[in-house]
């Protein structure tokens, strides 16, 4: 047997005893499990819609524009920083150990300017402004870096950022054809996000929603693959057992071991599930009536009025009864095409349906659980790459019974910890963020993606897009956490239709939408700067045009599961040479140049400069240079230097 899989059976039955010591009271049937797992979603919505009833009703300050927004954030328990520090230290000794025992020297511990700037930057996705940069670093409270993490992740700024690597990998896409409206999906993962829900529960949800998108948002995962529930299993199962099964579905994997009878047998799962228009559907204006009603409208109006009711019949189902079958062409002697697939899991033991429980509710809990090592295996090892910029297991969704990870007790310690916490990833994210380890110098050189990494420090990563824009934001604009997406329930209030609506409130459609649509175009065109959006990357339309900074710097088309790009060209270039948020900045009333101006000095405005952009102080050379700079050009020199540091490597990258 290979070694992979005696490490990940011996790792399931140390996981089970761990799951069993942690578990609270009795252990929960299946059944108990999803009605709590419901009631905790519905407890939920309830809170945040009345949360965004408080907000619509703010209005905004008389300073135009830095609106009033409360953003609740999930705060970190200040009474566990002890058994925070704990994992830490624990973390540490496994990696040093390993290190010494392979002859490697760890790196050298970042300065405080380097771990400033690369805390902001990994929690919460955007550099520190230059006042605050200063404060941090002239504090000398010894443990100012502890309350550095613990302060960034109580900002809205930690949601923002984990939203968008989320929706990369889930391929966010908030329109689709025929109507199909996916904002709210987005909404509800952030707000997952700002209520440190806990993994677990957000997948669970994610894999059994019913209904319209305004009404349980989660179905958006189950729609954006709309028609093509095997690709939406293969989706599954690559973001959150980090296993790509998906050759499978037409044949036995060439170079793994499943079979296309394993993949049909998973599949029979959700055999029942359905994305479109519920037969006998009361949510759903009547068919009859509604075609009536376009027959007595000119064509262009009819058109319209069709594309509105069919955002009403973009949902997710389940029918009962339905069974998937092989398909057609199955040409292996272990199955019949056509025969009926029985449900069973991939790895594990296949799940007992408990009476009133549904097999994809069966799936859902077995996927999520305690007792399923790959999952929290996989959401460990993702996390720790989003510190470390590489996985104990890299790729991260490429997990064979071949793979070994780099550190096996590492791996084994950091999946037992994600357990302990209850999926809990701000504070996992946080006893990483503590470490020795994440507080190394970065490696700069040597590291090779086709070998194993032991760890020395994280490694040299670029800025993603989302990073350099929301950096860029962050020095421009006052309060970039406080711009949101314009509110869209008036939008979906004039969408929304059940099966008893009338004539009237039918045709009425044809007036309410459009108001709303143009509504919420007024409120965009308020937050724009020479046609640019200045919202944070999280608050924008996702995916952006391919011709949006974003995209140039390479976010992610959402086409397929994808981090982005990090690889340089020559529009970005261009985009930071002579873009208009380039421009923003170096114009009175930006951040960075209040900042500047308020600094007594053309020393002291160098240096908030360099803070600034870079997240440290300037050498004597640097000092000397940009002085000089500034007293030839005058006031335009202070632009000039700005620009000249936008306009380097060091700005683009994490040290």
């Amino acid at each position: 047997m290979k070694r992979f899989v005696v490490w990940l059976f011996l790792g399931a039955l140390a996981f089970s005893v761990c799951a069993d010591v942690h578990a609270a009271g009795p252990r929960l049937t299946k059944r108990q499990q999803a009605i709590k797992r419901e009631n905790e979603r519905k407890a939920r919505e309830a809170a945040r819609a009345e949360a965004r009833a408080k907000n619509n009703q703010i209005a905004k300050t008389n300073e135009r524009e830095t609106p009033v927004v409360e953003i609740d954030i999930a705060p970190v328990d200040p009474s566990t920083k002890s058994q925070v520090l704990r994992s830490a230290a624990r973390i540490d000794e496994i990696i040093e150990a390993d290190l010494a025992r392979r002859g490697i020297e760890p790196n050298p511990m970042s300065s405080h300017e380097q771990f400033m700037r690369r805390a902001y930057l990994d929690i919460t996705g955007r550099v520190p402004r230059g006042r605050r940069a200063w404060t941090f670093l002239a504090s000398k409270m010894p443990e100012k870096r502890s309350l550095l993490i613990d302060h960034l992740l109580n900002q809205p700024g930690y949601a923002s950022h984990m939203f968008n690597y989320w929706a990369s990998i889930l391929r966010l896409n908030d329109t689709g054809a025929n109507r199909l409206y996916l904002r709210p999906y987005g909404d509800w993962l952030k707000e997952c996000f700002q209520d440190n829900v806990a993994f677990d529960q957000m997948v669970y949800e994610m894999l059994t929603a019913e209904g319209k998108t305004w009404e349980n948002p989660a179905v958006g995962y189950k729609l954006r693959d709309r028609g093509m529930p095997l690709d939406n299993l293969n989706n599954t199962v690559r973001n959150f057992l980090g296993t790509q099964i998906g050759c499978a579905q037409c044949h036995d994997h060439p170079f793994d071991r499943w079979t296309q009878q394993e993949f049909y047998e998973l599949a029979a799962f959700e055999g029942g599930v359905r994305t479109g228009t519920p037969p006998k559907a009361d949510n759903v204006p009547d068919n009859k009536l509604v075609n009536s009603l376009r027959e007595s409208l000119d064509p262009r109006e009819g058109q319209r009025l069709r594309q509105f009711i069919a955002a009403n019949r973009h949902q997710v189902f389940e029918v009962p009864n339905a069974k998937l079958k092989y398909p057609f062409d199955y040409v292996y002697s272990n199955a019949e095409p056509g025969e009926v697939a029985k449900a069973k899991v991939i790895f594990g033991e296949t799940p007992a349906l408990e009476p009133g429980q549904s097999r994809r509710e069966a799936f859902a809990l077995w996927l999520t659980s305690k007792d399923n090592p790959r999952f929290a295996l996989t959401i460990a090892n993702r996390m720790w790459k989003r510190a470390m910029g590489v996985g104990v297991i890299d790729p991260v969704d490429e997990i064979t019974d071949d793979t070994e990870p780099s550190n096996p007790e590492l791996m084994d310690f950091l999946v037992s910890e994600m357990i302990r916490l209850d999926f809990n990833l701000k504070e996992f994210m946080r006893i990483i963020f503590h470490t020795r380890t994440y507080q190394r110098q970065v490696t700069y050189a040597g590291y090779d993606p086709a070998e194993p990494y032991y760890f020395p420090g994280p490694i040299l990563r670029r800025m993603t897009a989302e990073q350099v824009w929301d950096s860029l934001l962050t020095l421009s604009i006052k309060s970039p956490e406080a711009f949101l997406r314009p509110d869209d329930s008036e939008y979906i209030a004039a969408l929304d239709l059940d099966g008893d609506a009338s004539k009237d409130e039918i045709l009425a459609v044809l007036k309410k939408v459009p108001e709303a649509q143009t509504a919420m175009n007024q409120e965009e065109r308020t937050q724009r700067y020479q046609n640019v959006t200045l919202r944070r990357a999280s608050e924008l339309q996702q995916p952006l045009p391919a011709a949006h900074f974003l995209r140039q710097f390479g976010q992610s088309d959402r086409e397929i599961i994808s981090e982005g790009s990090t690889e340089g060209t020559v529009p970005q270039l261009l985009a930071l040479f002579n873009g208009p948020i380039t421009h923003m900045m170096l114009e009175a009333g930006s951040v960075i140049y209040t900042e500047v101006d308020q600094a007594a000095g053309i020393t002291n405005r160098v240096r908030i400069i360099f803070l600034s952009i870079l997240g440290r102080m300037p050498t004597s050379d640097e000092m000397s240079v940009a002085s000089s700079e500034i007293r030839e050009s005058k006031a335009a020199g202070y632009g000039n230097v700005i620009w000249a540091l936008l306009n380097t490597r060091e700005f683009l990258f994490i040290q």
